[in-house]
Formats: C-alpha cells, sequence, structure tokens
C-alpha cells in the first residue's frame, strides 16, 4: 500500500513519463513516446481502415524553407492520393512545418549531420509511424523519404524490421560518407548510414530507389550502390535513375513511378 501510494506521487511530479504527447491527436500531432509529439500534415481525406498509410519524409531544409512547401512535396503528395491511401508530411525532429505546427527537437541540431542523423531523432520518427499505422490500422506502411529523409528510411528500414512495408528513397546519400567526400565535405563516420543498415531489414519489405541522372547533391552511384548491395543480400530493391536532378520537383515522371507501386 506505501509502495503504491509513493508511485503515486512519483507520477504527479513528473508529468513528463507519460508515454503520449498532450497534443496527440493523429491528424495535427502524433507521439513519438515521453510526451514529444511529431508534427503532421495531411493531404486528402483521412479514415481510419484505408489500406495504405503513407509517410512523408522531407530533406534536410534552411531556417527559410518548410515542408511540405507548395511547389515540391505538396505538388508530389496531391499526385499520390487515392481512395485507398492516407497521406501525411511528417517534420522531422526540429523542424517546423509549413502550417507553423513543430516537432519535437532543436532546430539547431538539425544543422550538423553529427546531431541531425543520430539513432536518437531517426527512433523518434520510427516511434512516430508506428503510432499512425497502429491507430489507421494500416495494412502497409509506405515511406516516403527525400535526401535526409531518404537517409532517415533506409535506416528505419533496418533497425526497426517489418515497421516498413515499402521504403522509397529519392536522392538516397545512402553511403553517408562517401557522400561526404564528394561533395568535398569533411569525412566522419555516421553509424546510422544506410548502407551500415541492412541486414535488420525484413525480406518482406520492398526498398524503391529513385534518382536524378543529373544529381549533383545526391550523387546517382550512391542510389546505384545501395541497391547492388540490398540485391546482393537477397533482399527486394528497385533502382530508378531518371530525368532530373536532386529536388523532387525536377524529376521526370517521379509520381508516376511511384503510384507504380503503391496502387
Amino acid at each position: 500500500m506505501i509502495k503504491n501510494i509513493i508511485l503515486f506521487f512519483i507520477f504527479l511530479i513528473l508529468p513528463n513519463f507519460s508515454l503520449a504527447c498532450d497534443k496527440e491527436d493523429f491528424l495535427k500531432y502524433v507521439s513519438a513516446e515521453k510526451n514529444r509529439c511529431i508534427a503532421l500534415q495531411t493531404i486528402g481525406e483521412i479514415n481510419k481502415n484505408k489500406k495504405n498509410l503513407i509517410i512523408f519524409l522531407h530533406g534536410d531544409l534552411s531556417s527559410g524553407a518548410k515542408p511540405p512547401g507548395k511547389k515540391g512535396y505538396w505538388k508530389l503528395g496531391n499526385e499520390l492520393l487515392s481512395k485507398n491511401v492516407n497521406f501525411f508530411f511528417l517534420a522531422r525532429p526540429g523542424y517546423t512545418l509549413d502550417s507553423g505546427r513543430k516537432s519535437y527537437g532543436s532546430y539547431k541540431e538539425t544543422r550538423k549531420a553529427k546531431t541531425n542523423y543520430k539513432w536518437e531523432k531517426l527512433e523518434l520518427v520510427a516511434k512516430a509511424a508506428q503510432n499512425l499505422k497502429e491507430y489507421y490500422n494500416a495494412d502497409n506502411l509506405i515511406m516516403i523519404g527525400h535526401s535526409g529523409g531518404a537517409l532517415t528510411s533506409a535506416t528505419i528500414n533496418s533497425r526497426v524490421p517489418k515497421l516498413i512495408d515499402k521504403s522509397i528513397l529519392i536522392s538516397c546519400p545512402c553511403d553517408f560518407e562517401k557522400w561526404r567526400k564528394m561533395r568535398g565535405e569533411s569525412v566522419y563516420k555516421m553509424k546510422t548510414s544506410p548502407h551500415k543498415n541492412i541486414s535488420g531489414i525484413s525480406k518482406d519489405s520492398h526498398t524503391i530507389i529513385i534518382v536524378g541522372k543529373n544529381d549533383i547533391n545526391t550523387f546517382p552511384i550512391l542510389s546505384k550502390k545501395y541497391h547492388e548491395i540490398l540485391i546482393s543480400k537477397g533482399f527486394k530493391s528497385e533502382l530508378h535513375i531518371i530525368e532530373g536532378e536532386h529536388s523532387s520537383s525536377s524529376l521526370i515522371d517521379l509520381s508516376k513511378i511511384i503510384k507504380s507501386y503503391i496502387n
């Protein structure tokens, strides 16, 4: 009895130990546990029991740009809508959506790869995705990531097996160290680089990799090498090197390719 009373008072004075964030409504915010809210933006009609749940992860953005953006990600999202899809843009930790909703975390930490790509940050995205998938009772979670969002999706797909059914990687820096070297930047090891996180991927998961042949940020060779590693280890992977550059809006027939895998 005394033990129960003590635990009760501990709970009262430590409210941040709550598993669900106080803003969670599964439309504007979803919990990533420990009172950490992840901001969401929807497109189209959202209902439970739709077959497919699409979660879109944006790339690394400067302070002047906020996802989803009317000309880029937002346009792509609208092109992917169907009656069988619930579609969510998700603000990665530290970022603010163009609606003004902000995800848990410091924007300052998004400016440095060493803090932006820590597993602690990527894991928050995984937990938020798991909560959405369970709440909406989706048969398939399709996670689409662009650039830094692609790195996030690819790594989650290995570290949290069976969460993602289809991982669609657009303009992926899938070998972090080689990416830094090719860009002429300082090179250091990154534990969350996708090319180091492969063994845990579920054999049932399907990876679709799309990159512009003129991408001089996340060069096509990075996507090609990642695809080849997946295939060599018996994982299901498709590679599309298409007309375009780094931005999703520059990639010709991007939505057509993605739709062929989600309908």
